[in-house]
């Protein structure tokens, strides 16, 4: 059993793997890509100033490791925070808010750089080289790694909404906590899996959302992959 959990950042996401994983500690972990590569001395740029090298790296990334597992520890349950498809929303948005062929300047949110190392991009008036072509190379990338149907589970979870259903934006030191990012890259995660999965790749994987408090998160996968 594959599983990754999908969505926007600041939902419990992280939080959600961890709890499974207590739970069921015979699931190995694979922590977010942006961790394992920062933790290799990779510099990775967020929100209008992510980059096709920042962006391409942690979706070849993704793929990478559920491609590895699902050739050399096959019989090995995981549990993945994030899946290869989680940069397309970002890389949306990186073109919409920081490339030349975004929105008009005067439409375009921005977002605080919270890092003291990864300010060299402010002030920039087109921080990112995203753009509508990369887009579909990443779209390419993945279909032809056939990384989706090997994720046996992937779990969404959306904004609802409804503020007891919805965590709190949470300052982790590293994620602009501007609540209009979080929610723009919502709607453009629900754009993807509600829509642009299922036109471009129907049925390569098994795609359910969650929501609710913290346990209520934990026993809807258990039930979703027949452990409740």
């Amino acid at each position: 059993m594959r599983i990754a959990i999908s969505g926007s950042h600041s939902l419990g996401k992280s939080t959600l793997v961890r709890d499974f994983q207590a739970a069921h500690p015979e699931f190995e972990l694979l922590d977010e890509p942006y961790r394992e590569l920062v933790a290799h001395h990779e510099r990775i740029h967020f929100a209008e100033r992510a980059s096709q090298r920042c962006n391409r790296l942690m979706t070849q990334h993704a793929i990478d490791r559920i491609n590895q597992a699902r050739l050399h520890r096959p019989n090995t349950p995981l549990i993945c925070d994030r899946s290869c498809l989680d940069f397309i929303p970002y890389s949306h948005y990186a073109r919409a808010m920081g490339s030349s062929e975004g929105l008009p300047l005067q439409q375009r949110l921005t977002t605080a750089e919270v890092r003291p190392d990864m300010q060299e991009k402010n002030g920039l008036p087109f921080p990112s080289d995203i753009n509508a072509a990369f887009i579909e190379e990443l779209w390419r990338t993945i279909t032809e790694s056939q990384a989706l149907s090997h994720y046996d589970l992937i779990a969404f979870v959306p904004l609802t909404g409804d503020p007891s259903r919805d965590p709190c934006m949470e300052n982790d030191g590293i994620r602009s906590v501007e609540r209009a990012y979080r929610d723009w890259v919502d709607v453009a995660f629900k754009q993807l899996y509600r829509h642009d999965l299922p036109n471009r790749s129907a049925g390569s994987c098994r795609v359910v959302e969650i929501s609710g408090s913290r346990p209520d998160r934990v026993m809807q996968l258990e039930r979703l992959i027949g452990m409740a």
